[in-house]
């Protein structure tokens, strides 16, 4: 067949078309919107030869989710919600909380650390925090209770119902993650909650675990 008989076949089909019968007009137009289709598809660039393939209009190409677990990075907010419900339930993110960003563990990349009031534990209330990293690349997040009670170490002294025990952090020096907090090992930024009552509690990274399995070592004056 010559290179100009596709040319012809939708000329044809096209005045088939107007002269179909009413019944038949629908059935010659999709003949047309087909063999148009399919001429448009024969010249569209393809996979590996110098451009994408086309594809239909409206429709996206999915983007694939990464769970991200088992990389280097920064954590993310996805990954502090999904760590969040993994340790304290689905509806955890639903309570006020605080956020801090930033490198808590001197490794150079980013962490982030939430801190709501929980009132729902019958034993409560506490201050919960939930600390999220990557270690080594590996995600993993630890959480803490801190409650509420003057006569305790760990503890917060004072709980406000109208205001949260707000969270901050502090540069310190490694003479004094050494001399006073006990180990020089300790990432030098402190993780703080602060209830203006007490002497405030601090958290710092150690990237040996303890007897336990925890990262975060509490100190307190």
């Amino acid at each position: 067949m010559s290179k100009l008989a596709p040319f012809y076949v939708v000329c044809a089909l096209a005045g088939a078309a107007g002269m179909a019968l009413p019944a038949q007009a629908e059935t010659a137009k999709d003949a047309v919107d087909q063999t148009s289709a399919a001429m448009a598809a024969s010249t569209a660039p393809q996979d590996g030869a110098g451009g994408e393939t086309a594809k239909p209009a409206g429709m996206t190409t999915p983007k694939l989710s990464d769970d991200g677990d088992d990389k280097a990075g920064p954590v993310t907010d996805n990954d502090l919600y999904r760590e969040m419900r993994v340790q304290a339930g689905q509806y955890a993110s639903q309570n006020m909380h605080q956020i801090l960003v930033g490198d808590f563990t001197c490794d150079g990349q980013t962490d982030r650390i939430a801190g709501w009031v929980d009132r729902d534990n019958p034993d409560g209330p506490f201050f919960d925090v939930l600390f999220v990293t990557r270690d080594g690349g590996k995600l993993s997040s630890e959480m803490k209770h801190i409650p509420f009670a003057q006569n305790e170490q760990f503890a917060l002294c004072l709980a406000d119902d109208t205001a949260p025990p707000p969270m901050s952090w502090q540069q310190v020096e490694q003479d004094y993650v050494r001399d006073v907090v006990g180990n020089g090992n300790l990432c030098t930024t402190a993780v703080r909650v602060e209830d203006f009552i007490c002497d405030t509690p601090q958290f710092y990274w150690n990237s040996k675990v303890d007897e336990n399995g925890d990262h975060w070592v509490f100190y307190r004056n």
